[in-house]
């Protein structure tokens, strides 16, 4: 059991310092590639577009790890660095922490499955919009608006208590203490000052601005849903394990195995992988092929779903549970995690 929490504790540090450098210097460096490239030609954009787009995922893989103090060592540092990433991405830090901590306890929830409408839900045609609207950018724009509503954050409150009478939304937004709104408030103006920036770098073209923002939007919103897309509504740990070429699964670290990230939510990203072939786990489905079967739509939930979930409160995966250094499965205890040999020495897990 000991030797399990080590290896749980265990962080890459020197990785993902390294590729956090390397998102921030893209982020940084698209202020200029965006309108010289677009200048320079068609298929400069387009290979730049491919570009900005991994550096996307990459800084949302970045972030999570700092989510879950899986970036750095020193957890100070860990939420400066995830605080810079975030500016980068578009959203503060702790929005972005506080409604995945949520995705973790409400997983499949009515909040957190969107693809499922309720049984009797009428018109269904709104669903249907919102779901679509949703995988195809809507996501990733509620999360550059949200920061808004922290500078009118009592009345929110009120209204947001109104709306959902002591539900999920409720909990979830009065973990926002007065000093994290604060420091919400704080990250939003710099996000809006570097969307400011990137505009009056396009100030020439705007279009380039507004094709990449689409883009990231598009890739953030349809990439985040295909994990979860189908997954059994009763179950607070569902989620796909995908199938991707070996070189995509280093690239986009390890993210694939996501039924195994929830069963283990504090085990870093390097570690996956020896969580996989200590669990023989296979996989669910290529992750092209799941990622395309989200354009199927949303589904009715059948009426045994409906209430099949409302026990999910009461199980363990709650915030503490998911941010704490002992993993949520049954029978951890009995698991002893190897030294992964295709760790650095520096990086090596305890053994």
């Amino acid at each position: 059991m000991e030797t399990f929490n080590q290896a749980l504790r265990f962080v890459p540090q020197s990785r993902n310092i390294m590729l956090s450098a390397l998102t921030l210097g893209l982020q940084a460096a698209g202020l200029l590639l965006t309108p010289l490239t677009w200048a320079w030609s068609g298929w400069a954009f387009a290979g730049w577009l491919l570009v900005y787009g991994y550096a996307t995922i990459l800084c949302w893989l970045m972030i999570h790890e700092a989510v879950h103090y899986k970036l750095l060592h020193d957890r100070r540092a860990n939420i400066a660095l995830g605080r810079a990433l975030a500016i980068t991405f578009g959203c503060p830090f702790h929005i972005l922490k506080i409604g995945h901590m949520s995705h973790h306890r409400y997983n499949r929830g009515s909040l957190d499955s969107n693809e499922l409408v309720p049984a009797n839900a009428q018109p269904f045609a709104l669903y249907w919009l919102a779901y679509y609207g949703r995988i195809l950018g809507a996501l990733y724009l509620a999360e550059v608006i949200v920061p808004l509503v922290f500078f009118f954050w009592k009345r929110f409150m009120r209204l947001a208590d109104r709306w959902s009478q002591g539900g999920a939304l409720s909990a979830t937004i009065r973990l926002f203490t007065r000093r994290l709104v604060h420091t919400v408030q704080f990250d939003a103006v710099l996000c809006t000052a570097l969307f400011a920036a990137q505009i009056w770098c396009n100030h020439a073209d705007i279009v380039p601005f507004i094709i990449l923002f689409g883009w990231r939007a598009f890739i953030v919103s349809f990439y985040d849903n295909a994990y979860h897309y189908g997954n059994d509504p009763s179950d607070v740990h569902a989620a796909n394990n995908l199938s991707v070429p070996g070189f995509l699964q280093h690239a986009i670290l390890n993210h694939n195995l996501h039924r195994l990230h929830h069963r283990y939510p504090t085990a870093s990203w390097a570690l996956l992988p020896d969580f996989a072939r200590r669990d023989a786990e296979g996989f669910d489905a290529p992750l092209v092929t799941t990622i395309w079967r989200q354009i199927k739509g949303p589904v009715r939930r059948t009426t045994q779903d409906s209430t099949s979930h409302s026990h999910v409160k009461n199980q363990r995966s709650d915030f503490a549970a998911a941010d704490s250094p002992v993993a949520s499965h049954p029978h951890d205890s009995a698991r002893i995690v190897a030294n992964p040999t295709a760790n650095s020495a520096a990086d090596s897990p305890p053994t």
